[in-house]
């Protein structure tokens, strides 16, 4: 019944392609790629479909369990679970980005300039937002798409449909990953602070020298100007920081998720 009803609405459908339909789906999904989008359901099932459909000649069928057994349930939840981390290391990177929106932001007085979705009751800053943009514009331009279809064609040789462990070294090398995330962040806000550390400290010694003057007033715009100048600068810079953010977020998917499982 249930075969006849697959092989009706659907052109082809296994247990193979079922599995990575699943884990395909919840990349997807945690990488926030449907999270913003109005689409319909039955269009991203569609999407995921004809992506799993691609890929499998590159995926191993050896010893899939058998679809009506409590196994396949097993293997089920254990795609889910390796999706939801895959995707989650993919949102790792976009999230440095919003945190460097972030913090120049709250440098530069626009900490309240949010975009706000009334569809999913989300807002976000207009600086993170317009460096998002940009970032996945220049994600497509470096093939980081490509790069990305490879690494997930290659995580079903790492972790195979018919494989029912995770291990624990999965978990330590995805705090390790976001560790290295939030530091790369971090590295590159600091000049930018440095400069806007340097340029308060300027103004209140102005302030003091002349204090007639009454320059308080008029550090919001003196501020304002200077980080308009500077995100000029940053924006042309900005290319080769996501050039080497993508770079080297495939280089730590190699050697802290699949290098590390290698050694287990």
């Amino acid at each position: 019944m249930i075969n006849k009803l697959l092989n009706r609405h659907i052109f082809y459908m296994s247990s193979t392609l079922l599995l990575i339909m699943i884990r395909i789906f919840f990349i997807l999904i945690y990488s926030n790629i449907f999270r913003y989008t109005d689409t319909h359901l039955s269009i991203k099932i569609l999407l995921v479909y004809l992506i799993s459909y691609l890929l499998t000649p590159f995926v191993s069928t050896n010893n899939i369990s058998n679809i009506y057994h409590i196994d396949f349930f097993i293997v089920i939840c254990n795609q889910i679970l390796i999706g939801m981390i895959i995707g989650w290391l993919f949102q790792c990177v976009f999230s440095c980005i919003i945190f460097i929106g972030e913090i120049i932001s709250a440098q530069i007085g626009l900490s309240f300039s949010v975009f706000f979705n009334f569809g999913h009751h989300i807002y976000s800053l207009v600086f993170s937002q317009l460096l998002s943009i940009f970032f996945l514009f220049l994600f497509f331009i470096n093939n980081g798409h490509l790069k990305f279809i490879v690494f997930i064609i290659n995580s079903f040789s790492v972790f195979p449909l018919n494989g029912i462990s995770v291990y624990r070294n999965i978990y330590l090398s995805v705090i390790n990953f976001s560790s290295l995330i939030f530091i790369n962040g971090v590295y590159c806000v600091l000049p930018i602070l440095f400069f806007f550390l340097i340029l308060y400290i300027a103004c209140m010694l102005l302030n003091r020298i002349l204090p007639n003057t009454s320059l308080f007033s008029s550090f919001s715009v003196i501020i304002f100007i200077f980080s308009l100048i500077l995100f000029k600068y940053f924006i042309f810079r900005f290319y080769w920081i996501s050039k080497i953010l993508v770079k080297n977020f495939f280089y730590y998917l190699k050697v802290y998720i699949i290098g590390q499982l290698h050694r287990r």
